[in-house]
């Protein structure tokens, strides 16, 4: 017994849920880190006293610890990690951890539905078609080339879930999910929700490689085994992620640029606005390739990378996790279904 294309996806967002769920607090803090925007041109340390401060009342302090505020030392707030959940507890305590956690585990939840449902066609679709091959097994470039159609699919129906997801959590006046969607399209009208669908097509090749890298070193290690142990799921599931983030960070770190609300609606292309003071939050990407050429120009290889810590930390434990929970509900469906076909069977009788 298999399961089929809608149960394969139901399982892999259910397992996806549970492991984005314990590991929210590193996505929010790689979110915050990788968002946050340098200058072009630094002030000199004798101009340093010449930039303004708008005034803020002390309640509004409080309200902005996810607004990015330049630090004296290096143009960013965040150091690290450890530095952005330092910064959230001490303004927001342990629940400041865990904002925006339910529009980011529903649309985590529905993207991996998506793409587990896809996956699972477009790999029915490819056995169809090599059936009268015996014992024909997929390359790892057609693995590749397999999980990337499926993503690129996914993505044409999920990317507004993500626009949403990235800018309430680095939303400063915590805007609801409604409020966040009204405001997008006012300023940016219904293509607004598919911003950074480009840099997202492109980012196909990351669950490309992580999938087309597990199911490879699935056979390397196992064979033909179709249901690995919780630490065998898991510990794949973490060398494959770490490959996947490592050679696409910094599309990941534009992509997350893009999508990222600016301040001001009208600062465009790594510009601020003419006759406006614009601090790092102001400015607005409209391609990733301006992102990465503002990244680079300011920041050199540490802005391509930054937040990489975090992302692989979130990434490495969501997706190992995310294969341990993956197999074992795959087989608790899979055992569900005999026992209601076993019923079924004898209710007939």
């Amino acid at each position: 017994m298999s399961l089929s294309p809608i149960e394969k996806a139901a399982s892999g967002a259910l397992a996806s849920a549970i492991a984005n769920t314990l590991v929210y607090p590193l996505d929010l803090s790689k979110v915050l880190i990788q968002t946050q925007v340098k200058q072009k041109k630094a002030a000199k340390s004798g101009d340093a006293s010449k930039i303004p401060t708008p005034p803020a009342s002390e309640s509004d302090l409080e309200d902005s610890v996810f607004k990015q505020e330049v630090s004296k030392d290096n143009g960013l707030k965040y150091k690290n990690t450890l530095d952005v959940l330092r910064q959230i507890y001490k303004k927001k305590g342990v629940l400041g951890w865990y904002h925006g956690l339910f529009s980011t585990v529903v649309g985590t939840a529905a993207q991996n539905f998506s793409y587990f449902y896809w996956y699972t066609i477009v790999k029915r679709v490819y056995a169809n078609l090599y059936k009268n091959i015996p014992n024909h097994k997929p390359s790892t470039l057609t693995e590749l080339f397999l999980g990337a159609v499926a993503a690129a699919i996914s993505q044409c129906f999920t990317m507004p879930i993500g626009v949403i997801t990235t800018q309430q959590q680095t939303d400063k006046n915590h805007k609801n999910v409604f409020q966040l969607i009204k405001e997008i399209l006012d300023q940016d009208g219904i293509t607004g929700l598919w911003r950074g669908l480009r840099v997202s097509l492109v980012l196909c090749i990351n669950p490309s490689i992580t999938y087309g890298s597990y199911e490879r070193l699935k056979q390397i290690f196992f064979g033909d085994k179709q249901y690995l142990g919780p630490l065998e799921s898991f510990s794949l599931g973490v060398l494959a992620k770490s490959l996947a983030t490592v050679v696409t960070q910094p599309l990941i770190v534009s992509k997350a640029m893009i999508q990222k609300k600016s301040s001001s609606s009208k600062g465009k292309k790594g510009e601020k606005t003419d006759g406006e003071e614009t601090d790092e939050e102001d400015i607005k990407f409209d391609h990733f390739t301006d992102a990465l050429a503002h990244l680079w120009h300011t920041e050199k290889f540490r802005g391509l990378y930054k937040g990489i810590a975090p992302q692989l930390l979130k990434g490495v434990f969501v997706q190992g996790l995310l294969f341990m929970f993956k197999d074992q509900i795959d087989l608790l469906f899979l055992f569900l279904l005999s026992l209601i076909k076993k019923k079924s069977i004898k209710s007939l009788k």
